[in-house]
């Protein structure tokens, strides 16, 4: 998979996973579920199971930990669906664009960490670039 399908995959995990708890909520599931109605019928029960679990976690948990929990999850699905039905990207794309920007004109934010090691991303709507941020420890510095 190119760089940009997997830039692709991960910024709509992250627009999913941000989604959950929202008032978006239901139609960004439904988009996505719809999404992967391309590779099985069948599996759409299967996916929008997953992403009900997922959002009540998120949602009872209100905690940042179980939103970048799930990020990588989504962002393997994604990408292995991207890679499968290539014709999947356009779809994506409109769900990423869709959940750009907050409806009522104000803005949103993100903090992103990377940690031990780690790399992080971020992407945030149309003309927004995708930063990535790697942490390497100093020599000699513990791990978080």
């Amino acid at each position: 998979m190119s760089d940009p399908m997997a830039v692709l995959a991960m910024a709509g995990a992250t627009t999913v996973v941000a989604a959950m708890a929202t008032s978006v909520w239901e139609g960004t599931r439904d988009q996505v579920v719809d999404l992967f109605r391309r590779r099985d019928e069948g599996r759409s029960a299967v996916v929008r199971a997953q992403l009900d679990g997922d959002a009540e976690l998120v949602s009872g948990e209100g905690d940042d930990t179980v939103r970048d929990d799930l990020v990588r999850p989504w962002a393997r699905r994604l990408a292995a669906l991207l890679r499968d039905h290539p014709e999947a990207v356009e779809g994506l794309r409109t769900l990423v664009e869709d959940n750009a920007a907050p409806r009522d004109g104000g803005t949103w934010s993100q903090h992103i960490a990377a940690r031990a090691g780690g790399a992080a991303f971020g992407a945030q709507g149309p003309g927004s670039s995708v930063h990535v941020h790697y942490y390497r420890p100093a020599p000699g510095d513990a791990p978080a």
